[in-house]
């Protein structure tokens, strides 16, 4: 008993002294931008299908890291597709100085989620684990909004898609 009263105080001292050391602001955002689905079509030859896809995402960063949960959509002709993504980023540089206006933070990531995808053309639906990497830049042009450039690719399980990838411009409402 005395082991475990011990162990919760413990857990309840680290995470208090922890919530200073992680402190961060938190973000909501909005995303379009314009996509790669390579996948297999009806009788099984490779095609690429492109168009634009547009996202919703919130999540929290501090100087070093951003942590995303993101909900984005892509319909073309044929073929249609919905992820919902855990994304964690690593800026590798920050321009803060006195003299900036703007901050400027290049960054690298890693994402994990699900997708499910639609192909019409063949009526058939599926879904999948997906995971993948993106590298952008983030620059905060006010105390409240910054902007977001990156792109992203990802590789799935599912039987008829090779990769998704794409270029996205990000607004976030930092808060």
């Amino acid at each position: 008993m005395l082991n475990k009263i011990f162990i919760l105080f413990l857990l309840i001292f680290t995470f208090s002294e922890a919530k200073d050391a992680f402190s961060s602001e938190r973000f909501l955002g909005i995303e379009v931008g314009y996509s790669t689905i390579e996948s297999n079509n009806v009788i099984g030859i490779k095609e690429s299908n492109r168009d634009i896809e547009y996202g919703f995402k919130i999540g929290a960063q501090n100087k070093e890291w951003r942590t995303t949960a993101d909900v984005n959509f892509f319909k073309d002709k044929k073929k249609k597709y919905q992820q919902a993504k855990l994304s964690f980023d690593y800026f590798v540089w920050n321009s803060l100085y006195k003299s900036d206006d703007i901050v400027f933070k290049p960054y690298l990531g890693a994402h994990i989620g699900w997708m499910n995808y639609t192909n019409e053309a063949g009526n058939t639906e599926s879904s999948g684990m997906l995971y993948g990497g993106q590298a952008g830049l983030a620059w905060n042009v006010l105390d409240e909004v910054d902007f977001d450039l990156s792109y992203k690719y990802s590789k799935t399980n599912i039987k008829d898609i090779d990769s998704v990838s794409g270029f996205v411009l990000g607004l976030n409402y930092l808060y």
